[in-house]
């Protein structure tokens, strides 16, 4: 029987949350809850929806020409058992793992330890409002830290810049992801 896995949404191709093109998951439920969180949205464990970590998984496996996978949230180690079974899923399938935590090294026990050895790379610590820097690369706030975990990107250099991605559905509706800055909000706002 697989394991339930609670998701707010899924995005199935991206290329700001890490290395190449991805598929980015993200979880629901947070108990940290950050002041400024920009996914405060996410805190609530009564929101998203639930799906087997199989369904995950073969959504993900439908991916075209992805080469990996990010998981965020919400915070993901609230649920390690379920996302460990998707990050041990994915690997087997050759895909890369890029994991964002908001917990600290020394707060992760059990499982949330192996989801974080088994990733390749891992996006560490809380995010602090007064830290917020719209210029970094896959972090939203200066003390987070970039740990790369396996040697699947040994010798990654990271550029330092912001990162939005908007798409235009075939419907006409926007999407947006990344870190935008006010102003475009309102712009986005408007259409």
């Amino acid at each position: 029987m697989s394991l339930e896995i609670r998701l707010a949404h899924t995005l199935s191709t991206s290329e700001i949350y890490g290395p190449g093109r991805r598929f980015v998951v993200w979880v629901q439920g947070c108990s940290l809850e950050c002041p400024g969180c920009w996914n405060s949205d996410l805190w609530s464990e009564d929101g998203g929806y639930s799906t087997s970590v199989d369904e995950l998984v073969l959504e993900i496996a439908e991916g075209d020409g992805i080469e990996g996978v990010t998981i965020l949230g919400g915070e993901p180690l609230e649920q390690p058992d379920s996302v460990l079974a998707v990050i041990q899923a994915v690997k087997e399938k050759g895909l890369t793992v890029m994991l964002y935590t908001g917990y600290e090294e020394e707060e992760l026990r059990g499982a949330q330890r192996e989801c974080v050895s088994f990733s390749d790379i891992v996006i560490m610590g809380r995010y602090v409002a007064s830290l917020r820097d719209t210029n970094l690369r896959w972090r939203g706030s200066a003390n987070q830290e970039i740990r790369v975990v396996s040697d699947a990107y040994d010798g990654l250099v990271v550029e330092e810049r912001g990162e939005v991605e908007i798409t235009v559905e075939p419907d006409g509706g926007v999407s947006m992801a990344g870190y935008p800055e006010r102003w475009l909000l309102k712009v986005l706002e408007g259409l």
